[in-house]
């Protein structure tokens, strides 16, 4: 009985150090439910259909978008910040 109790005790705390991410499409880590999103360094050539509308924030850095357009991140209507960090794009407004 003892031992089992340190066992749950142990993998209790292992799980509680760990940082929550949930994978999206395969892609993507969920950092926060709904809200943060990784794609880093991912080598994605444009944005995942999958992100909900509700990513506030977006690590995308480290991929490779061909271009930025107006309509790049229209799906993500609640987007407050956006980490392109060694993106080689080039800007196209239309």
């Amino acid at each position: 009985m003892v031992c089992s109790s340190c066992l749950l005790i142990a993998a209790a705390l292992a799980c509680a150090s760990c940082r929550a991410t949930r994978m999206v499409d395969a892609t993507c880590s969920e950092i926060t439910t709904n809200k943060s999103y990784s794609c880093e360094g991912l080598g994605l050539r444009e944005i995942p259909g999958s992100l909900p509308v509700t990513t506030e924030i977006l690590d995308f850095s480290f991929n490779m978008l061909p271009s930025l357009q107006n309509s790049t991140f229209s799906g993500l209507e609640s987007l407050l910040y956006l980490d392109l960090t060694r993106e080689a794009t080039s800007c196209t407004y239309r």
